[in-house]
């Protein structure tokens, strides 16, 4: 059997009743914190844009069941604000550092399932289907350095995780899902990150379009349920789709390897920062170095950090960036609000932080040495207060060494819906989402969701 195949055949045949308690109750969280940053994404003037620019191009669907936001949208529309939403905020689940997942797996679950009036238990199920399939195609196709670093991109590589989404709540078969996650695999998105993250004209909306890969994932679910045929050897050979999508590996056993045993969607980690996650182990070195030092933000007088080859990107190093996009990926920014006590989220992308004097001041201070370190390890030596400290982190807070704990998850949640839904309604949203399985009808917890009017509708 071929490891399409395998997968299709996984994917097809997974149910609820089939997750351990662990994969069940991780999930849950994946599925609210994704929901969260969709929601936070709102709060700022990029995704109340983004928002109304692609309600413009949908057709009016009054009696559609919502999933979020921002009155009534068709599927495919409703999906490509979702999931460019999810992403917005740089908020989003990261696996390993090689990739968001839940903004193409959430979406689909809860606006599918809503559409279908599925039960929580069909809804987390296939959540889980689309989280593991995502995850294991970008541990499966994760290029090395020298590759990456000429061509790289996420939504092309987890369009299939859409579409393992849909496949399991549309309960198509092994054959069928087989030809809808090929179809995904040929339709996803090209790996543009190079130029719509770390080209000279800085980070742009596109970012890792996620939209398309949603939208991909979807149409190649539905296609394939009508007998649409896919390449059933996408994966195999030198040309096959890890070629692709520019990546110089293909590893069959990562994708295949203890399907059903492993599970690869628990190292799935929540941010506890908006920003890239390359950036969050020189935050937490940074926080730690403060501490250390016993001083101020004001007298600070100098950060140098030494972490992964990505930070020397001129991306990364941008002191003064202008947008809420370009600021994600900004370490003298970041580390800034950071150690200024912004609190993680859309704050951090207020229109007045950028001029912020004292965020320029410290971001000022903020410096790459040539060192290169391996992973996600990160050093900074500060000064301060006639003092010097170096500080390092090796695994970042939020992944899987190092999670969230259950209160600082749920003040996550609670910090990004503030501005849709109130205390009590996102206390109430929130227990719903993480019980999401004794629900008989997900419509329960969708139908919450109040539209979201911004300006100019």
């Amino acid at each position: 059997m071929s490891e399409l195949a395998r997968l299709a055949q996984f994917v097809s045949g997974l149910t609820f009743g089939d997750l351990p308690a662990d994969v069940r109750e991780h999930c849950a969280v994946l599925v609210a914190d994704s929901v969260g940053c969709t929601l936070g994404a709102l709060q700022t003037a990029e995704g109340r844009n983004t928002a109304r620019a692609l309600r413009r191009c949908s057709a009016p669907a009054p009696d559609a069941p919502g999933y979020l936001v921002y009155g009534s949208y068709d599927l495919l529309a409703g999906l490509s604000v979702d999931a460019a939403l999810g992403n917005l905020l740089d908020f989003d689940d990261t696996y390993e550092v090689s990739g968001h997942v839940g903004c193409v797996v959430v979406p689909v679950a809860l606006r599918l399932g809503a559409q279908r009036g599925a039960s929580g238990n069909q809804v987390l199920g296939a959540a889980a289907a689309g989280f593991e399939a995502g995850c294991r195609v970008l541990k499966a196709t994760r290029p090395g350095t020298a590759a990456r670093s000429l061509v790289w991109g996420i939504g092309c590589r987890v369009a299939p995780a859409a579409a393992a989404t849909a496949a399991a709540l549309l309960g198509l078969g092994p054959e069928a899902t087989a030809h809808a996650l090929a179809l995904a695999c040929c339709t996803g998105p090209v790996p543009s990150v190079r130029k719509t993250v770390y080209g000279q004209h800085g980070v742009t909306w596109a970012k890792n379009n996620m939209s398309a890969a949603a939208v991909a994932g979807v149409t190649a679910a539905f296609v394939a349920g009508e007998g649409a045929k896919g390449p059933l050897d996408v994966l195999e050979g030198d040309e096959g789709f890890f070629r692709m999508i520019g990546s110089d590996r293909w590893d069959a056993e990562a994708l295949c390897g203890g399907l059903g045993a492993e599970w690869e969607l628990l190292r799935l980690g929540l941010k506890p920062y908006p920003c890239c996650r390359h950036l969050h182990a020189a935050i937490d070195a940074a926080t730690q170095g403060l501490q250390d030092l016993g001083v101020e933000t004001r007298d600070l007088t100098e950060m140098k950090f030494a972490g992964p080859v990505w930070l020397r990107n001129a991306a990364m190093r941008n002191a003064a960036p202008g947008d809420m996009l370009d600021a994600q990926f900004s370490l003298p920014y970041c580390i800034a609000v950071s150690l200024l006590g912004f609190p993680p989220g859309p704050e951090w992308f207020r229109r007045d932080a950028y001029g912020d004097p004292d965020v320029r001041h410290l971001a000022g201070l903020v410096g790459v040495n040539e060192e290169v370190t391996l992973e996600q390890e990160t050093r900074v030596a500060m000064s301060g207060g006639g003092r010097s400290v170096t500080a390092s982190i090796a695994v970042p807070r939020g992944s899987r060494q190092r999670p969230l704990s259950a209160e600082e998850q749920e003040a996550k949640f609670r910090r990004l819906v503030a501005g849709v839904l109130d205390g009590d309604q996102a206390a109430a949203v929130y227990d719903d989402l993480l019980d999401a399985a004794a629900l008989r009808d997900i419509r329960a917890i969708t139908a919450r969701f109040p539209p979201v009017a911004v300006e100019g509708d």
